[in-house]
């Protein structure tokens, strides 16, 4: 019996080393899943974090292009002014020539006036119908210089007759305004502190010309002062003339342009064309007519 029980106690001795040998092999194991539960939440970590880096340079790009395409918008605009202000250059540059030329006709012309002029008074005594009442504007008998009054046919008589008016220039005023493909430009003329009778009526004379000179405009007079960027204004305004379609240049005269606080507004518009831009030298003169 004694036997037995020493028998029975070496099998639960080697059954208690069996279970401690197991316990500790499991506590190895938990402790080895630990380290590779740690390293692979450092690699979900690592794997989040560069997502996030790669969303922002994503963020960071997507702006890049924004900006270089409206940098490239821009830059196309300004390519587009360059090459309309080079135009409106180079027609400056004839216009220049073609002045100069007709300056000097004008000067010849001049000069063969007031010797005709001269010799008439030398050979006339300062008498007769040409002396008395002058050639193209000049005076008749001893005065050489030009009047400062011209003459100007009046619209309600016929052009042979022999009653004239006369004129007093007011100002004269130049410019030139680029015109972007798809706007409109506009620009206010102001009478101005110019004294007028009420016997006298004031016309203004425009013109302008168009570069390149192989398209076209829609030219709009306006009576006062209107912002061409409000288009309820623009349509409520009273209109001298309305979106007159003009090809390569244009000129007139009207009556009334003052009426409306001594001022008008002269309206381009090129919202027609989306491809082309538009240079407009323009010239506007103001005259008191009696």
């Amino acid at each position: 019996q004694l036997e037995r029980q020493a028998l029975k106690m070496s099998n639960l001795q080697l059954e208690l080393r069996m279970a401690k040998m197991e316990t500790e092999n499991a506590t190895r194991e938990m402790k080895a899943k630990t380290a590779s539960l740690s390293e692979m939440q450092m690699e979900i970590d690592l794997v989040t974090r560069s997502a996030m880096n790669a969303n922002v340079r994503a963020a960071e790009g997507m702006e890049v292009a924004k900006t270089y395409q409206s940098d490239k918008a821009q830059v196309d605009e300004l390519k587009a002014q360059v090459a309309a202000l080079q135009e409106w250059a180079m027609a400056a540059a004839e216009a220049k020539e073609v002045i100069v030329e007709e300056n000097k006709l004008l000067e010849q012309r001049l000069d063969e006036l007031e010797s005709l002029q001269h010799n008439t008074s030398g050979s006339g005594g300062g008498s007769g119908s040409t002396s008395r009442n002058g050639i193209n504007g000049f005076g008749g008998g001893d005065d050489m210089n030009p009047r400062p009054m011209t003459t100007l046919r009046s619209d309600n008589v016929s052009p042979r007759s022999k009653d004239k008016i006369t004129e007093r220039k007011l100002w004269t005023k130049s410019s030139s305004v680029v015109i972007g493909a798809g706007t409109s430009e506009c620009h206010v003329i102001e009478l101005g502190e110019n004294q007028v009778m009420d016997f006298e009526t004031v016309i203004l004379r425009w013109k302008f010309d168009i570069t390149p000179g192989d398209v076209d405009i829609f030219f709009s007079m306006l009576k006062g002062a209107v912002d061409g960027r409000d288009k309820n204004a623009v349509k409520g305004a009273s209109a001298l003339i309305n979106q007159r379609r003009v090809l390569g240049g244009g000129g007139g005269e009207v009556q009334g342009a003052f009426v409306i606080q001594d001022a008008c507004t002269l309206l381009w518009s090129n919202e027609h064309s989306w491809v082309r831009p538009r240079t407009i030298v323009y010239v506007v003169e103001a005259f008191a007519v009696m």
